[in-house]
Parts: structure tokens; sequence; C-alpha cells
């Protein structure tokens, strides 16, 4: 048998065909890998500038939010300057003196409660260190801003809109539109969006937590007991009817034998008839059930009946201002506090006596007092508004009146002297709608409004 052997040539021409053929498979390979890098690249730009899109749009939606909580804060503020910084102690109030910002930028019907609020703006700008503020009078805000930084710098602006409430007394909604810069085109309420902005638009409603949530009934409420010195002459009067025309009205006995004559109730009252005594509703006893808590103090309880709520509570709110009178005190004191913070309740603690020496607050402008202390008149002035002595004896001298209500949390005595108390119910329902928080109404935060016109 012949075996045939074939030798293949290996030379030149066949190792190039080779080289050629890995030469195409790696320019696929590369050319897919270049795709895969592409198309990776791509994603992380899509990535960075949903990012930078997200971080914006959290910026002018975290401000705008900023924005609510600092117009509910400016609204329990005293008197302030136009860049929205409340005076300091020791600033002396301008005459005319500075407006709050609750006069501002609200307009309340003392008779009715219900808000209006004037078209006016104010705004706030992020300077890299601090938020620099403008409340105007007119026109749109405009801070006075060195920025410090490469930013970003949001900026928000602050509207009330009363017409999106009903009517609803003590109640009106706060929009704050905000944005990644400050720029009047996108804080504007009648903006459209521009390219590269975040935007946000955010909207509460808030409502006046009265200081003095329910009118008193009589001129002169008493839970303990009552006392007139014999060479006191008094005079109490209520001629309104919708209180009932009472004087006085007593968790005690209330003799007025010997001042009945200056009873005064609604025209065609017997003085006698004009005064309740021995009231259990006002009597309000320490009870011993269970923990001691407030519900179970005597006084914490006539507080509650009277405020609405226990007096660590009360005392906490921001609409209320503090005078120390620990050492004394009188009119000009009060006058000076009352000065600063209107709208306010002024609790005059320290325990040291109330002289009044002269008038407080007026008949447009009344003024509620809770008082630690006793409280007296120095010769004849008037006081308007409501007066809540805490004091465990109110020995009321002086020849001074008191015009609106008078509440005595324990004992009270009519000293010997001829002071006066009127029942006045406009007074009172100016105290009741001009005087308290403003908070936040529960379910109302939205941040969207659809079918609001700016």
């Amino acid at each position: 048998m012949v075996h045939t052997l074939r030798l293949q040539r290996t030379g030149p021409r066949h190792a190039a065909r080779r080289g050629a053929a890995s030469l195409v498979v790696v320019m696929i390979l590369f050319f897919v890998i270049t795709l895969v890098a592409a198309y990776t690249s791509r994603n992380l730009l899509f990535e960075q500038r949903t990012s930078a899109n997200q971080y914006r749009a959290t910026l002018a939606f975290e401000t705008a939010d900023a924005g609510i909580e600092w117009a509910i804060a400016r609204l329990n503020e005293g008197r302030m300057n136009d860049d929205c910084t409340e005076l300091t102690p020791g600033t002396a109030v301008a005459s005319p003196p500075q407006p709050s910002f609750r006069e501002r930028y609200l307009s309340i019907n003392t008779t009715t409660g219900v808000i209006t609020a004037p078209d006016k703006l104010a705004g706030c700008v992020f300077n890299g260190t601090n938020w620099v503020c403008h409340c105007p009078d007119s026109g749109n805000p405009a801070p006075t801003v060195v920025t410090t930084g490469n930013g970003p710098f949001p900026a928000f602006w602050v509207k009330f809109r009363s017409n999106l409430v009903g009517g609803r007394p003590g109640v009106v909604r706060i929009q704050v539109n905000a944005c990644t810069r400050n720029d009047a085109a996108c804080l504007n309420f009648a903006r459209e969006a521009q390219s590269g902005d975040g935007l946000a638009s955010v909207w509460t409603m808030v409502a006046l937590r009265s200081a003095l949530p329910s009118a008193p009934a009589a001129a002169l409420t008493v839970r303990g007991t009552f006392a007139r010195d014999t060479d006191s002459d008094p005079t109490v009067t209520n001629e309104d009817p919708a209180s009932g025309g009472i004087t006085i009205h007593g968790g005690g006995g209330v003799d007025v034998s010997g001042f009945a004559s200056r009873l005064t109730s609604i025209p065609g009252t017997p003085a006698l008839r004009s005064v309740i005594e021995n009231d259990p509703a006002l009597q309000l006893p320490n009870l011993t059930i269970g923990y001691t808590t407030p519900a179970n103090d005597g006084r914490e309880r006539m507080f509650n009946s009277v405020f609405g709520t226990w007096t660590t509570t009360y005392f906490a709110q921001p609409g209320v201002a503090v005078l120390d009178c620990a050492g004394g005190c009188d009119a000009g004191d009060v006058n000076a506090v009352v000065e600063r913070h209107p709208g306010h309740a002024i609790r005059v603690g320290g325990g040291g006596t109330l002289a009044i020496d002269a008038n407080i607050g007026t008949a447009t402008a009344p003024v509620l007092l809770i008082v630690d202390g006793n409280v007296q008149f120095t010769g004849t002035p008037t006081l308007y508004g409501v007066v809540y002595s805490r004091s465990a004896n109110w020995d009321l001298r002086g020849d001074g009146t008191i015009r609106g209500a008078a509440i005595a949390e324990r004992n009270f005595e009519f000293a010997d002297d001829d002071p006066t108390i009127i029942y006045d119910r406009d007074v009172i329902l100016r105290l009741q709608h001009l005087n308290g928080s403003f908070v936040r109404v529960a379910g109302s935060w939205r941040d969207f409004q659809p079918g609001i016109n700016p």
C-alpha cells in the first residue's frame, strides 16, 4: 500500500489572513465596548441632570415651606422695621409707631373677626449665610443682599389671601412662592417657569387663637369670696343685653347691701337681679382624685374656663408678652410693653402690685392683662380691656375705672375707695378678634392649588 504525504504550506499569505480575521474581531469588540461606554456615559449625564433638577426642586420646596413658618412666626411678633426684624428691647418706638407684621399685611374686622388681606408682599433671600428679608408697605420685596460663596441663593415671597376661606372669622390663607434665585420674574405670583429654575408654591391656612376665647358674662367675676369695705362706694355697670346685664357673678356669697343703688343693669332690671352668687359652676374647688394634674387644681380649672387652656400652655404662646412686676410696676411699665406688642396678651408676672396711675389702652386698642399680683388704682385713670387677677385676694383700691371686665381667680374685695367697673362689649370683642396667636390650621397645607388665579 502506497501512502501519500501532503504537506500544507504555512507561508506569509496564510498568516496575513489570520491577522486580518483577528483585527476584525478586535474592531467589533472595540465597537461594542465603545457603544457600551457611550450608553453608560449617556446614563451618567442623565442621572447628573436628574440629580441637579431634583436638588433645585427640593431646594425650592424647602424654601417655600420655610417661608410658611417664617410668615407664621412674624404674625406673632410685635412691632418691626421694614427689614422684618422685631424691635429689640430698648429700641425707641417711632412716631407714628412701626406696624407689626399682622398690622402691615392683615386687616381684621373688630366686630365680626373676618380677616381681609391687602395686596401686599413680603419676602426673603438667602445670602449664603443668613436670610435677608424685606416687608415693604407697597411694591415687591427688595432685600438688600450681599451674597457670599457660590450659591445657590434661594428666595421666597409671601402673600396672604382672604378670598379663599369663605369669610370665616379669624382665618386667612398664606401662599408662598419660592425660587432657587432671587428674581422677580421667578417669584412673581403670575409667574411662568424659567429654564433652569427650581420653583415651588406652598399654601396653608392659619387662624387666630384668641387670647380671650369666651367673653366674660359679667362686669365683675369672682370665683372665691366677695367683700366690700364699708367706706367703699364702688360702681358696677352692665347694660349689655347680650350678656344678660350681669353686674357681679360670684362663686360664693355676694353681699351688695349698702351699694346696690350703684349697680346698673339693663333698663328695667332691678339691681339685685343683676347679681349671681353661690354659682357651683364658678366655685371650681381643688380635686383630690388621681394623679396631681392641672385639672385637679381649682385655680387652673378657673383659668381654663376663661382662657380655654392650662396656664403653662397659655403662657408659652408667642402671642403673650411678659412684664416682670416682682418689685411692683405702674401704668408706664405696662404701656411700654403694650406699645411694642400690639395684639398680644400681657402677663404681669412676679407677684408685685400693679399700680395703675395713668390710662392703659384705649377704646380702639384695649388690653388683656393677666396679673399675678394685686391691681390698684392711683388717682382716676381708666383701663380699657379685661383684667384677670391671680392674686390670693384682689384688693381693688383707688377711684379709677375698668372699662371692659374684671375677673378674680380667687378672692376679691372693694377697699375703702370708689372704683368703677363697666362691662363694655365693644372692648371685649376687639380683644377677642385682635389679640392672640396665629396657628396653622391642621390639614390645610397644600403644595398645589388648582383653579386659583393669581
